[in-house]
Formats: C-alpha cells, structure tokens, sequence
C-alpha cells in the first residue's frame, strides 16, 4: 500500500489544557478546536499543516506544555495491507515539537 491508496489525516493535540488554555489555542491559531477531555481538562486539536508551524511551536512554549501532554495522531483509513509511511510534514515538526505519534485506524 502506498500513501495515495490510504487516506491519512494528521492532527496535532494538546491532550490536557485548561480551560483558558483551551480558549487561547482557538484565539491564537485558526483552524483549532477544543474538546473536553478528562476531570475538567481539554484536548486541543489542529490539522497538522506547514502554515501552522509556527502558531503551534509558540503557543507549546508559552503555555509551558509539557511534550507528554502532546501527540501527533495520525489517523489511516484504507482497506488495503501493508506498509504506510507518515506524510512528511510529521517529521518537520518533530524536529520542532518531538512528541508522540499516536496511530489510529477507524474502521
């Protein structure tokens, strides 16, 4: 299998703001959601894109984030077997944001 028999999509999560870092992640870079996660925390979420380098890397160090409460998830969908290689915008930010990548594969 190869990248255009799969449909892949990436998205970048901060999986446990606070409620006013959850509002300041949609202010600060379009695109974002929000959703309530766990015992009055959030998970914020962003497509994982280029132009969105930057908005990322600088709210990640303002808000102080820790890299254990981010992951890249890239999400697989294909009714094909075999290999899979990321898209390669996951490896430019891990050179910026060296999280976890989290897999998933809806059926």
């Amino acid at each position: 299998m190869n990248n255009k028999e799969a449909n892949a999509k990436v998205i970048f999560r901060f999986l446990k703001l606070d409620k006013l870092q959850a509002i300041t992640l949609t202010h600060e870079i379009k695109g974002s959601s929000y959703i309530p996660h766990d015992k009055g925390r959030y998970e914020g979420s962003i497509e994982l894109e280029e132009c969105y380098f930057e908005d990322l890397i600088t709210f990640f160090v303002r808000q102080q984030i820790p890299l254990s409460a981010c992951d890249i998830l890239v999400s697989v969908a294909s009714q094909q077997t075999g290999t899979f290689a990321t898209p390669m915008v996951v490896n430019k930010m891990l050179k910026h944001i060296d999280c976890q990548i989290t897999f998933a594969y809806p059926c």
